[in-house]
């Protein structure tokens, strides 16, 4: 009868570990499944990454190319807006780096509204640099979200000369206060917040041309 008994509550322990462990498999298979960061949808990139082809922006349009630097976790990005606000620019360029969920980092462009520069070279001016500070954060594998805490307009005069002649002491884009805090002429001293999407590698093959 103890035997029986024994057999008894071993089975009924068993029972209990292979329930309890079907719960913790079924939790884990729930969070897996439901966390935005794993979902791979058609045309993503087999794990979510940052590089690729994305469209957005705020209140004017972007298009962005993010392309992995060498370093890990690294990451170089070009962005170009489409509007016209001077004579001539450069698109923005710069590097985020991986920094726990979010990717960081600063970006800037050559800006000039001085008519000379449409002139063939030497011009014997310098451009204006536009400087921001980027906070990039992953929604989705095919959604970015891009807080601008910083955005400043550096006037050459503050920088360089041709040269190329460093004015000391000069501001320093990042480091020193901006000539022109573009936040508080474009958002009223709030950061600035974009969406982006990613240009997805796939296509429908219905949506193909065929000979």
């Amino acid at each position: 009868m103890q035997f029986q008994a024994v057999e008894r509550t071993t089975a009924v322990a068993g029972l209990r570990t292979a329930h309890l462990s079907a719960i913790l498999t079924l939790a884990a298979g729930l969070t897996l499944s439901s966390s935005p960061l794993l979902a791979n949808p058609p045309g993503s990139p087999c794990a979510c990454d940052l590089a690729g082809t994305w469209y957005g922006g705020s209140v004017v349009a972007y298009q962005m190319t993010i392309i992995p630097a060498a370093a890990p976790d690294h990451y170089t990005v070009f962005a170009q807006g489409m509007y016209k606000n001077s004579v001539m620019s450069t698109v923005y360029t710069g590097q985020v780096v991986r920094k726990h969920n979010r990717y960081e980092g600063p970006l800037m462009q050559l800006s000039t509204s001085d008519p000379d520069f449409l002139n063939p070279p030497p011009i014997g001016k310098m451009p204006d640099i536009a400087a921001v500070w980027s906070t990039m954060k992953l929604v989705d594998c095919n959604t970015i979200e891009n807080r601008i805490p910083f955005f400043g307009l550096y006037f050459a005069s503050n920088i360089w000369q041709p040269g190329v002649d460093w004015i000391a002491p000069g501001k320093t884009p990042l480091l020193d206060a901006p000539d022109v805090d573009l936040l508080d002429v474009l958002a009223g001293g709030m950061p600035i917040v974009e969406t982006y999407h990613r240009l997805l590698n796939t296509v429908k093959t219905n949506l193909l041309h065929k000979n």
